[in-house]
């Protein structure tokens, strides 16, 4: 009963990476010589991919048993990656974790967990989990796209505008 849903968001979350790919390559001058936009471009992809990886296990023939445990090993395997991705883009700067960020990811990664966790019972009542992370994890790409589009570099935009605004400073051509 969950197969078009599934269908529907892995090929959303497919389109998107492949957006978000773009996106990067179109701001590959800032998000290169960032450690914070790389690791937080490979948080989008992972969001994106785990939400198409989960999608496409939902859609497979199998006993329900099977797709909880698959769902669990998917939601650990992403919650692992997005904390360690989290950190490397905190890293060498005093930045404390966004509160934001953190609920997200981890609703993210609860939902898929419950979701699995009723499947490993042997049953589909916790598939609305599921469909909430996919879209949730949908929507938080997409900011993250949006993100990269709108605002990688603009830090130093400002930073440089302020400068010459300083009294004595001479402005660059």
């Amino acid at each position: 009963m969950w197969t078009t849903f599934a269908a529907t968001v892995g090929g959303s979350a497919a389109g998107l990476t492949g957006l978000t790919f773009i996106v990067v390559a179109f701001r590959f001058d800032v998000v290169a010589t960032s450690q914070e936009y790389r690791n937080r471009a490979a948080q989008t992809v992972s969001l994106f991919l785990t939400t198409t990886v989960t999608a496409s296990l939902v859609t497979l023939p199998q006993p329900t048993w099977a797709l909880g445990v698959e769902l669990l090993v998917a939601a650990a395997a992403s919650a692992s990656l997005l904390a360690v991705l989290d950190h490397a883009a905190r890293r060498g700067t005093s930045q404390h974790a966004r509160p934001i960020l953190v609920v997200a990811l981890v609703v993210f990664a609860a939902g898929i967990t419950t979701a699995g966790l009723f499947a490993t019972a042997g049953s589909t009542d916790g598939m609305g989990f599921y469909a909430a992370s996919s879209l949730l994890g949908l929507t938080w790409g997409v900011y993250g796209t949006w993100v990269f589009l709108t605002q990688a570099g603009t830090d130093q935009i400002n930073a440089a505008a302020n400068v010459q605004d300083q009294p004595g400073t001479v402005p660059t051509a």
